[in-house]
């Protein structure tokens, strides 16, 4: 509990405790900054930060900024894992072809991406890497060895009891309700500050509304699952498949992408109509993290969910994975911010910034963008 708030005046105020709030409060204090408060409105961070699939994704994202942000965000994550004590459940990735056009598409992504930690392997190298990857139809695949997986819904708790523990306050339960430039205003108090960040992830309905409604930024509901198999196995690093190419932008451009489109819009079609690609990573007890769909609107989503399109991820699940028979625990609606741009720090003064990742890629690039956003600050 923080004490003596009504009397107190912070150097830095964020509101939002989810990955680029705390994000900001880790660089902040790396610059010095002495006096930190994060406000968060409900009792925990419950929104996109830790429903989403807890795998810093390096491989396939946008050349420059966007790789260079999710290396940044690798370097700081692995810094906070081991202060907050936080549990890796595993490293890499295999992007699987399952198509023949693909292969092309990934030597060209090959040329591109400047890292040595990713290389293409054949089939036969594939199935050399998992028993699974002899079981189901590939043409060989991408692997990278830089992702990390955590579990975001320990993972991000954990960052803020770290952070507490450091000297950070927090105040949660608390929504802000208005600002001006030397406080914020909660239903409870009013708070004074220096200088503030407003980071509210998916929240398009309160502070920024008008910024938000400017820029056109969507809200994109994702249907998420967790599987907990009969047979116990370990996976090798994260899994994903074709469909990935078609929605990551780092393969969006290439030359040989256009007579994959035609394939998969084929094979395909009801998997692209509701925004679908296969993501599977695995937790400590085994279970394994499935998704996902995306579905846009400007307005609130509904809060239904059609057993459709699970369905069809499942099944596509089934084709990359076939492990036997399984039992569905946990199905959530996963959600972040989308907007034409991949980033949003919109400046109302020098020292007031409203700060979100407004693509999928929080997780993995969020501690680097909130660190850009606190050197512009200071």
């Amino acid at each position: 509990m923080v004490k003596n708030i009504n009397n107190s005046q912070y150097e830095l105020v964020i509101v939002g405790a989810g990955v680029v709030g705390m994000g900001a409060a880790i660089a902040a204090q790396k610059k010095g900054v002495k006096k930190i408060l994060i406000v968060e409105r409900h009792q925990a961070c419950t929104g996109a930060s830790i429903r989403n699939f807890g795998f810093i994704t390096i491989t396939g994202l946008r050349q420059k900024i966007m790789q260079e942000r999710s290396l940044r965000s690798r370097e700081i994550w692995l810094d906070i894992i081991k202060k907050a004590k936080i549990t890796i459940n595993h490293r890499g990735l295999y992007l699987i072809a399952q198509h023949k056009e693909s292969i092309p598409v990934l030597e060209e992504y090959l040329k591109i991406d400047p890292r040595s930690t990713v290389r293409l392997l054949s089939k036969k190298e594939m199935e050399s890497h998992h028993p699974l990857f002899k079981k189901n139809k590939n043409f060989g695949g991408l692997h990278s060895t830089d992702e990390v997986r955590i579990e975001p819904r320990l993972a991000v708790p954990a960052v803020a009891k770290y952070l507490e523990s450091t000297g950070i306050d927090f105040l949660w339960k608390e929504e802000v309700l208005d600002f001006t430039d030397k406080q914020i205003v909660t239903q409870k108090r009013k708070i004074q500050f220096k200088k503030l960040i407003m980071a509210p992830g998916n929240h398009l309905k309160g502070l920024g509304r008008n910024v938000f409604e400017k820029r056109k930024i969507q809200s994109s509901k994702l249907h998420m699952l967790r599987v907990m198999p009969e047979k116990k196995f370990k996976l090798p690093g994260g899994i994903m498949a074709d469909l990935t190419l078609m929605r990551y932008p780092g393969y969006e451009n290439l030359p040989s992408k256009k007579k994959l489109d035609k394939v998969i819009q084929k094979t395909s079609r009801a998997e692209l109509d509701n925004g679908i690609h296969v993501i599977v990573v695995q937790g400590k007890d085994g279970s394994l993290i499935i998704g996902d769909s995306h579905q846009y609107t400007h307005d609130t989503h509904y809060p239904f969910e059609k057993e459709k399109i699970d369905t069809l991820i499942l099944n596509k699940f089934e084709q990359i994975l076939p492990i036997g028979r399984y039992n569905v625990v946990e199905r959530w609606i996963g959600e972040y911010p989308s907007g034409k741009n991949d980033y949003l720090d919109h400046w109302l003064d020098k020292n007031i910034c409203i700060a979100n990742v407004t693509t999928g890629i929080g997780m993995s690039t969020g501690f680097a963008f909130a660190e850009d956003v606190i050197n512009k600050l200071y």
